[in-house]
């Protein structure tokens, strides 16, 4: 099924819904008129000008397909490792790093952040718990996962960082509250009311947790093009965004990263990936020197 097949059936289905209130006579008027404007508006568009169309309740055989045809073409491993670049601002002030970055699958994720080919820190990242180690200033600390929300100002956990990463969409969420609409050449979900599936629930904090979530996927790879996530009790608003899609092994990667956090303060940050490997075995040192100072994060 094609883009073009998605479109008409989201606008018969819109249509319907509305043409039940009305007689017969006046809905046949009422269609013709209706499809021949939409029929018009559509062949005069040019395709790479977007055009936001409303969000409508869509057929659940529709959304349904959009998601199984995204997970089927998510970037699946268990193992990653790449080195990057990045940009990044806070309330307008600019740095810029490089590092690498490995993961296990739904395990661990290591972080290497340097400035001039030194290594400054060195980040361990597990299912419940983050460690750093400081090397410029001698230092080490270890904290729960909420140390990562306090820093983004925003509430995500392991399974949405991973997600972030490597621009899937997160596995254990649920899938079927989303509405779809049709943007030109991209699909876009959306939702309110996302909760995490209960056999995944381990702390009252997951249960609590209730996701604002709009995604953006391309019509033809399937791939995020980019996601906006909020929670409904938090004003927070966490946008990324991805581009740069290149085939690694046998799925599309997206070399390019921009995310936007709006909080209290504004935080933007550009990555560049490159040395991208998939399911090479990897290690994960992490060794404190003895003479390292623990800190107590606040």
């Amino acid at each position: 099924m094609d883009l073009n097949f998605y479109k008409r059936k989201l606008m018969r289905r819109n249509y319907m819904n509305n043409m039940k209130t009305i007689n017969l006579f006046i809905s046949i008027i009422l269609i013709f008129i209706v499809l021949s404007c939409k029929t018009s508006k559509i062949a005069n568009q040019t395709p790479l000008i977007k055009k936001e169309v409303p969000f409508i309740q869509s057929d659940n055989v529709i959304t349904d397909s959009i998601i199984s045809k995204m997970a089927s073409n998510q970037f699946d491993f268990e193992w990653f490792s790449a080195k990057f670049t990045a940009d990044y601002e806070i309330d307008k002030n600019n740095t810029s790093f490089s590092g690498q970055i490995r993961i296990r699958k739904d395990s661990i994720i290591w972080i290497s952040i340097s400035k001039f080919s030194i290594e400054g820190l060195r980040i361990k990242i597990t299912q419940d718990s983050v460690f750093v180690i400081n090397r410029l200033e001698d230092n080490y600390f270890q904290s729960d996962f909420n140390y990562i929300n306090k820093f983004i100002n925003n509430a995500i956990d392991f399974d949405m960082l991973q997600a972030f990463i490597i621009g899937n969409d997160f596995k254990y969420y649920e899938n079927d509250k989303f509405k779809t609409s049709v943007d030109n050449n991209y699909f876009h979900l959306e939702t309110v009311n996302r909760h995490k599936l209960k056999k995944y629930i381990k702390t009252e904090n997951d249960r609590l947790k209730i996701l604002v979530q709009s995604i953006l996927i391309d019509s033809k790879t399937y791939k995020i093009k980019s996601l906006t996530v909020k929670e409904v009790k938090e004003n927070n608003k966490l946008k990324i965004s991805y581009d740069n899609f290149e085939m690694i092994n046998d799925k599309l990667f997206p070399k390019s990263i921009q995310i936007s956090i709006l909080s209290a303060k504004e935080i933007n940050i550009n990555i560049e990936y490159s040395k991208i490997y998939k399911d090479e075995p990897l290690t994960f040192p992490f060794k404190i020197p003895e003479s390292y100072e623990r800190l107590i994060p606040n």
